[in-house]
């Protein structure tokens, strides 16, 4: 009657144990796909930041060199107007 009562007694115990493990399985996968869902977040809102100052960086450059052109066409306005 020992023998089943150990027996008994460990089988109480693991299934105590694999309760327990599966809920920290449950939680463990529950924490990875919410710190995945915050790296993917962490990695857009950088790649945005980072695209933010290339496009400005662009824009920049863009005017720069419109304003270049505009001052080369005023030149030759200026220009033409003393050939004549």
């Amino acid at each position: 009657m020992e023998v089943v009562t150990q027996y008994v007694d460990r089988k109480t115990e693991l299934e105590g144990h694999i309760a327990a493990l599966e809920a920290e399985q449950a939680s463990l996968i529950s924490d990875i796909s919410a710190l995945k869902e915050k790296l993917t977040t962490l990695e857009m809102e950088r790649h945005a930041s980072s695209l933010a100052s290339e496009v400005e960086a662009l824009r920049t450059e863009k005017a720069v060199l419109e304003e270049k052109i505009s001052s080369y066409s005023v030149e030759s306005v200026a220009s033409e107007g003393y050939q004549v």
